[in-house]
């Protein structure tokens, strides 16, 4: 018997076509390379930009609530988000299935939807 490959999905970032870099348990959304460039170790390669915007996107309340972080008041929490896969499965990177949230949205999100339950492949 052959052994079974694992899909690595691509890297989320605009313009970046390696594949995503696991991470113990799971795969991060993003390769190697751009994962230590978002953290400031190096730049992101030629032509690649970030997925990240650095605000949640959940500001419109799309999620059924809105976002509490006020920007104004925590300038600091600029950049401190998390990219969160809607359907619940790490390994479907495809842009549509992609969202920005602040670790609060991103929590309550998972709480309501059960993604802390475990994988939701299926």
């Amino acid at each position: 018997m052959g052994t079974v490959t694992a899909f690595r999905p691509k890297c989320v970032n605009h313009g970046c076509d390696k594949p995503v870099a696991h991470s113990g348990t799971r795969y991060r959304p993003v390769c190697g390379h751009c994962h230590s460039a978002g953290y400031g170790a190096h730049d992101y390669a030629f032509g690649v930009l970030p997925f990240r915007t650095g605000k949640c996107s959940n500001d419109d309340g799309h999620l059924g609530f809105v976002c509490p972080t006020d920007y104004k008041k925590a300038p600091w929490a600029v950049s401190v988000t998390d990219i969160d896969h809607i359907d619940g499965n790490h390994l479907n990177n495809k842009l549509s299935n992609l969202d920005e949230l602040c670790p609060m949205c991103h929590k309550h999100k998972s709480k309501l939807n059960g993604d802390h339950v475990g994988y939701r492949y299926g």
